[in-house]
């Protein structure tokens, strides 16, 4: 006999959310003699994370007699609820002797939500990094710390690509120590370590380049690699003091703690070229003295007959990699340290990451930076670096009433820059075409800039831009592609794609014109300048739907955009400069 039959359960529900995974560190060990005064307090901290996850909103859907698994409505909640949690804890385990810890994980992405199980890809990650956490710290994927970072400031510390059970990719994951936690709530009794010493007057990261050890190298190698990083970072001097050391200083292991005594450098960079059979290979390591973490490393290999060439390419990947680590580093750093500490140089350089990503909303807020800046104690050099910026980005976002008014205020803000900052002489000379619309004045200002530091990736973009308003298309191209090889501070990278993009726009490749936006919108998608060039780049190669969403995204970031208004100031060639507003017309743009 058939029994009755009964309806299928409806699919699980497919949805994004943040979970947050929390489980007691070394429970089973706490439970070991069946101890009534351990059950007790693992209950009352199980009690404590239940009610701190119900005050933030999050959704408890999983419990074990050690820990449980809550879901967030947004990562952020998740990881701020997951710091508090943490560092409360902290504070009441203070003086006890045996202490009971959480290890937390945050994670983020798509879950399955049942009628009687919630499962997925998110919760399956979270339960795999939380084992892994640190004892009273967390841990979350390198992906969403770098989406959450500026949302919540902590510093975080790599853990490579650990092994997790049962995931087929790897998965690079940073963790918060529990002393972070403390920091981040602003328990001032948590404990602190000094501040290492800056280069002595000189506010800018400090980095130490250790001469690369030849380990069955040719000495003759190593000694021209380490050349080649110094001189390939010397674009970066605005934000970044590069210091040699001594030959003495080359052991091995590197002692950290001596380099950073004898340089005063708050990061330090070593390496070896060694040969492995017919492979001579560059190894490279940047690590924070102070502390001797490792931020980054990576490994070059090429054929023995190569030198010439692994040389040019280790030294251009490594003075890519370098310059966006320390950002971040210096931002984390600045993120937990008091307001009133901040010296000016550390507000000019929060401030140009924010206008190198421009949001209308924290825009503003960039120029009260600035302004605290130039109330602090000097240098300002870097302060009028990043206020010049700010006048040409609010020009180029449309977020201003009279352009030539801020173009003016960006020259009164060069007036303090330095001299002898190639970025910044670059800076200088670009701004003789902004003022008075002479390019090729401008464009021979900015060859002596180049042929002086001809690793300034600056100068290669802002020539580039230059030589498209002159309508030499080619050169640009040429100019935009070299600055893509260059180092980079990290923010500005949307930026100079943008003006590859508007290179090969100007040179009728708008194919490539549309790649390089859509290469610069992956990296931000706030600057204006590059959707218009998206917009119009995809109107002519007739895919109207795209130019019409690239043309909708544009009145997002500036509603009052009008072609007419637009025209009067571009600085384009007038032929381009028309047939430009026409395809903007095509895109779906106002006159």
């Amino acid at each position: 006999m058939r029994g009755k039959q009964t309806s299928q359960e409806p699919p699980p529900e497919r949805r994004l959310a943040a979970i947050l995974a929390a489980d007691i560190d070394g429970y089973s060990l706490l439970m070991r003699d069946d101890d009534d005064d351990a059950h007790r307090r693992v209950s009352q901290e199980l009690d404590h994370l239940r009610l701190a996850i119900q005050q933030a909103s999050g959704a408890i859907f999983s419990f074990a007699g050690d820990g449980m698994m809550a879901e967030f409505a947004s990562a952020t909640e998740a990881l701020k609820c997951a710091l508090r949690i943490q560092a409360a804890s902290a504070r009441r385990m203070e003086r006890a002797a045996e202490p009971i810890r959480f290890r937390m994980s945050v994670n983020a992405g798509e879950i399955l939500a049942g009628k009687r199980h919630i499962g997925g890809t998110a919760i399956n990650l979270a339960a795999r990094l939380e084992r892994i956490a640190p004892p009273g710290g967390i841990a979350l994927p390198g992906t969403l710390r770098d989406q959450l970072r500026h949302a919540v400031p902590v510093l975080a510390d790599p853990m490579g690509q650990p092994e997790l059970h049962n995931l087929a990719e790897p998965v690079v994951v940073v963790s918060i120590s529990a002393d972070a936690c403390l920091a981040w709530a602003g328990d001032t009794g948590a404990p602190r370590k000094p501040a290492p010493p800056r280069t002595a007057g000189d506010p800018r990261a400090s980095l130490a380049i250790v001469p690369f050890r030849a380990s069955g190298a040719p000495e003759s190698f190593a000694s021209s690699a380490t050349d080649s990083v110094i001189r390939t970072l010397g674009g970066m001097a605005t934000w970044l003091a590069v210091t040699r050391t001594p030959g003495t200083s080359i052991h091995a292991p590197i002692d950290l703690h001596r380099v950073r005594q004898t340089s005063g450098a708050r990061y330090v960079l070593h390496g070896s070229a060694e040969t492995e059979r017919d492979m001579l290979r560059l190894t490279v390591e940047l690590n924070e003295a102070e502390t001797g973490r490792v931020l980054w490393s990576d490994r070059f290999d090429h054929m023995v007959g190569q030198q010439a060439a692994l040389r040019e390419d280790g030294a251009s990947r490594i003075a890519r990699a370098i310059p966006p680590v320390l950002l971040q580093r210096e931002l984390d750093r600045s993120a937990l340290a008091s307001p009133d500490t901040l010296t000016a140089h550390d507000l000019a350089l929060r401030a140009f990451a924010v206008i190198m990503r421009p949001e209308r909303e924290t825009f503003a807020a960039s120029a009260t930076m600035l302004r605290q800046a130039e109330q602090r104690a000097g240098p300002h050099t870097s302060t009028r670096f990043a206020l010049v910026w700010w006048h040409f980005m609010a020009i180029s976002q449309g977020w201003c009433t009279d352009p030539a008014a801020e173009a003016r205020a960006a020259a009164d803000a060069a007036g303090g820059m330095d001299r002898n900052d190639p970025a910044a002489m670059a800076l200088l000379a670009f701004m003789h075409s902004v003022l008075h619309r002479d390019h090729i004045v401008a464009s021979a200002m900015l060859d002596r800039v180049i042929d002086a530091a001809p690793y300034c990736g600056l100068a290669e973009s802002l020539k580039a831009l230059t030589l498209s308003w002159l309508g030499e298309a080619q050169a640009a191209i040429f100019h935009a592609e070299r600055a893509e090889t260059m180092p980079a501070l990290g923010p500005e990278r949307a930026w100079r794609d943008h003006v590859a993009a508007g290179a090969h726009y100007v040179a009728g490749r708008y194919s490539d014109a549309a790649r390089w936006a859509r290469v610069s919108a992956m990296h931000h998608p706030g600057l204006a300048a590059n959707a218009r060039i998206l917009a119009a780049s995809l109107a002519v190669l007739g895919r109207l739907d795209e130019a019409h969403q690239a043309a909708q995204h544009l009145l997002a970031i500036d509603p009052d955009f009008r072609i007419g208004a637009w025209r009067q100031r571009a600085m384009l060639p007038e032929e381009s400069r028309d047939t430009l507003a026409q395809r903007l017309r095509l895109a779906g743009l106002p006159g």
